[in-house]
């Protein structure tokens, strides 16, 4: 179905311009991506000053130089466009006013667009509403940010209408919060020693579709850590192994299991139509490419990573990390997340690997334990519980000293600078950028 993504700074921008004593309004500039049918806001221009003819607690009148500057801008861009205005008096619905108004200034800014959808968005009362210019049926909207709302979504749901098993879920975050987590779809990034976890915790929870991501087949040592893997299945895709956990635990969970890489081409696609993304996988060129993603796409995604320092059979140190990536905050880049040398080794061909005198990492084996990424991961899931479902709970990036038995919540800052999420970087470009990395990695 048809939805409009703001970012949530864009929303709070928005609010915070609302709260006065008379209407604003705005021209709205969109992206449309095909797979998942959403609209992306790029930017908001609000009017002021000359772009306005009048604004009053029930009124506003746009200037016609700022209705055809606009709808300009919007039709060299190839952008869909939208105007938006606010209701003071308290009205968080379009008015017979507002229906009047949009028929007719449907037609002119139908021409103006060339064939580009055109929107009608009103924010009251801290929502926002959507629907197309002139028409009626109120279109879902989500805000994309440390927390992740939708508007105008029929997730409404009762007690009865949910299985027993969710009984005890639903005494904590409602049936209407049950009924947000079935609708969602997620992508999980790598399937062994966290994802195959994490995977394990999304079905009990009771997530209703899953894109399973991994290249590869379960190892005789992967199976002190693999949640749902047996002797029997030594050689067998992972993505299978957690398909058929997930399954026995959801019966009811759409589950899709995709045997490649994250920056395969495939992956690509089918990453646009997810709701959230858990990077679970230890590779810095699908971290780098899934960091980007998120914030060229608008999806909220979790980044979950734990390092064991071993040294002749004594541990030394036991860390984790986990981080919200989304508008608004840190992406790995500006975490420092990423290793630029690891990055250009992993794309190296073996014959570039051999040849190369500075290539030492040589693929070691890390150390692994099931409870230290059972920790990790369950610490991630319940920052996405907070961020989807408004639980209690305002951290999006943590590590952890397992030596110490401390949890440690860092500010997370997205710098202005940022190549990836700052002013200048790939937020909400969509499929009008190409996506980095993707078709590196066989």
């Amino acid at each position: 179905m048809m939805e409009v993504v703001f970012r949530q700074p864009q929303l709070d921008h928005l609010f915070a311009a609302a709260r006065g004593e008379t209407e604003i309004g705005a021209a709205v500039y969109l992206r449309y991506d095909e797979p998942s049918e959403r609209y992306l806001v790029t930017h908001i221009e609000i009017a002021e000053g000359n772009d306005r003819l009048s604004a009053t607690e029930t009124e506003f009148t746009f200037a016609p130089q700022f209705l055809t500057r606009t709808t300009r801008i919007a039709r060299i861009s190839g952008l869909a466009y939208g105007l938006l205005h606010s209701h003071p008096s308290g009205c968080s619905n379009f008015s017979t006013i507002d229906d009047q108004t949009e028929q007719l200034l449907g037609t002119f800014v139908a021409e103006r667009l060339n064939g580009h959808r055109a929107f009608s968005l009103l924010v009251c009362d801290e929502r926002v509403r959507a629907r197309e210019l002139a028409g009626s049926a109120l279109l879902p909207v989500r805000s994309v940010g440390a927390r992740v709302r939708r508007y105008n979504t029929d997730l409404h749901a009762s007690v009865d209408g949910f299985d027993d098993r969710f009984d005890r879920q639903i005494r904590a975050f409602g049936a209407d919060g049950q009924a947000a987590l079935s609708a969602l779809r997620v992508a999980v990034v790598g399937l062994g020693g966290t994802g195959s976890v994490l995977a394990q915790q999304l079905a009990h929870l009771g997530v209703g579709a899953f894109e399973l991501m991994d290249p590869d087949t379960v190892e005789r040592s992967n199976l002190n850590r693999v949640v749902g893997a047996t002797l029997a299945d030594i050689g067998r895709n992972k993505v299978d192994v957690a398909c058929e956990l997930i399954r026995s635990i959801h019966p009811n969970a759409e589950v899709t299991p995709i045997p490649e890489h994250a920056v395969s081409f495939g992956c690509a696609q089918r990453l646009r139509v997810v709701d959230c993304i858990f990077m679970c996988t230890d590779s810095h060129v699908s971290r780098a490419f899934l960091s980007e993603f998120a914030h060229q796409f608008v999806i909220p995604a979790f980044d979950v990573g734990v390092s064991i320092n071993a040294n002749a059979g004594r541990v030394e140190a036991i860390s984790g990390r986990t981080q919200m990536i989304a508008p608004g905050l840190a992406c790995l880049l500006c975490a420092n997340a990423l290793d630029a040398r690891v990055i250009r080794e992993e794309l190296m061909t073996t014959e570039q690997r051999k040849a190369d005198p500075y290539f030492n990492s040589g693929g070691v084996h890390q150390p692994a334990v099931i409870s230290i990424n059972s920790t990790m991961v369950s610490l991630t899931v319940s920052m996405f519980l907070s961020a989807f479902l408004d639980l209690p709970g305002n951290a999006r990036w943590q590590f952890y000293d397992g030596i110490a038995g401390v949890v440690r919540a860092v500010a997370s800052r997205s710098d202005a600078e940022c190549s990836v999420c700052g002013h200048s970087g790939v937020t909400a470009l969509g499929a009008s950028r190409p996506l980095a990395f993707v078709g590196s990695v066989s």
